[in-house]
């Protein structure tokens, strides 16, 4: 005898069924929300994304900065600012090489990426000068350089939509005092207010970056800051003369903590008489060579000027495919996660479908598997498609530098090759000079 299916007991089932269908759809709609951005703004906002109280009348006079940050220096100390020219942040194998496969799936276009760490160093050195709390700040080839105080940068990412910047301060004793990622990101609707022809859509984390140095700046006393100047001396002299100018430094090599990497710190251990003749012909050398350093900022200026035109209509025409590539890989993602648990509710679903609700909803979620998986290889395609243009557009930005012929005691000095190589030269004729004035009798 077949028993009777008890009626409360397939009603249970059927409201239990019709639950797991409520709470599976509404899963699958919380995921495609979350990959919606929300454009329906009631309320004004600042550039912090805070809210902002409705105020309408005049409510008091005060001039306007464009910064929060208001800069008042009150020292007779004024540190050199070096900054080399920023690591284009181009991805390493093991051995050190440009790891080109990577380069290929992270759209890194190398010269552009060059050049970028160029034009981002010397719009750096811009934010700075403009805080006027410094004493020169000058954009160099490399970190083997002369100065008080280094910013030293890295483009760990760039778009033309999305910058971000890591950004080590470190002064001439070693100390690092501090070290921070600076990240901003263009509106798309930059490039259509007129007002916006002259300004640089990066500004905001270059301005971020020199607020940061400026208020780390401030954390330091005047006798600190008088070490660094000092320090920064003798190791110049040291370069020239180790034999005489090591007992005034001490070297200590420091293991990396805290996410900080290994580094040597100097101590100041005492200062050389005020009268010394071989410090003062130094320093007269130093003198040189931030002459040559000052030089040297005219071609950056000059190179930053020439592919400001080109540089920006790249940024203005490859925007919008920095965000609709970003938007791709968005949606992509947002749609294989909803495919993979269709398919996973299709196969449980089959695997229990004793009703029709349940068929139904085996059938639904086989075919919205089906829809997002193809979806998500469109999109695929569309990626790929921005990626190809945003390459394209990027091909062309390199820089080369000039020979150019320098006079140095009443002979004129050839100087060829990079911005790098010619410093290089540079020094060496400087040291040159200070070992013939040290040993006459040799012929250099």
């Amino acid at each position: 005898m077949v028993a009777t299916p008890d009626p409360s007991v397939k009603m249970r089932t059927l409201k239990n069924n019709f639950h797991l269908a409520y709470r599976f759809i509404l899963l699958v709609m919380l995921l495609v929300l979350a990959g919606c951005q929300t454009t329906n703004n009631a309320t004004r906002t600042d550039n912090s994304g805070q809210s902002q109280p409705l105020m309408v009348g005049p409510s008091g006079y005060t001039l306007q900065e464009k910064n929060n940050l208001t800069y008042t220096y009150n020292s007779d100390i004024y540190l050199d600012v070096v900054i080399p020219i920023f690591d284009p942040g181009l991805p390493l194998d093991a051995h050190g090489e440009i790891d080109y496969e990577r380069v290929e799936e992270e759209n890194i276009w190398p010269q552009l990426r060059r050049a970028e760490a160029k034009r981002f160093a010397i719009q750096t050195k811009q934010a700075l000068e403009k805080i006027r709390a410094f004493g020169s700040v000058s954009v160099v080839p490399t970190a083997n350089t002369t100065g008080d105080l280094f910013l030293l940068g890295s483009v760990d990412y760039s778009d033309s939509e999305i910058v971000k910047i890591t950004a080590t301060v470190v002064d001439s004793t070693g100390k690092i005092w501090g070290k921070r990622q600076f990240e901003h990101r263009v509106s798309t609707g930059f490039f259509r207010d007129s007002l916006n022809d002259n300004k640089n859509p990066y500004g905001p984390v270059f301005r971020q970056m020199g607020d940061y140095v400026y208020t780390l700046l401030l954390q330091r006393s005047e006798a600190r800051k008088k070490t660094i100047k000092d320090t920064a001396m003798l190791r110049y002299a040291q370069a020239y003369s180790p034999e005489v100018f090591n007992q005034y430094v001490g070297t200590t090599l420091v293991g990396g903590m805290f996410g900080l990497q290994e580094r040597y710190e100097f101590t100041l251990l005492s200062l050389p008489s005020e009268n010394d003749a071989m410090l003062n012909r130094i320093e007269s050398l130093r003198h040189q060579e931030q002459m040559f350093i000052d030089r040297l900022q005219d071609q950056y200026t000059a190179f930053d000027m020439n592919t400001v035109e080109a540089y920006r209509a790249w940024q203005k025409e490859t925007l919008p495919e920095a965000k609709a590539a970003r938007k791709a890989r968005s949606d992509k993602t947002t749609k294989q996660i909803i495919g993979g648990l269709l398919t996973a509710a299709a196969i449980i679903g089959a695997t229990q479908a004793d009703s029709s609700l349940q068929g139904v909803l085996v059938a639904g979620a086989a075919v919205g598997a089906v829809y997002s998986f193809k979806r998500a290889s469109e999109l695929d395609a569309e990626l790929s498609v921005h990626k190809a243009t945003l390459n394209e557009m990027g091909e062309n930005l390199d820089i080369a530098l000039g020979a150019q012929s320098l006079e140095l005691d009443n002979k004129t000095i050839e100087l060829t090759g990079t911005a790098g190589e010619q410093y290089e030269q540079w020094k060496a004729h400087l040291y040159k000079i200070y070992q013939l004035e040290k040993t006459p009798y040799k012929a250099l």
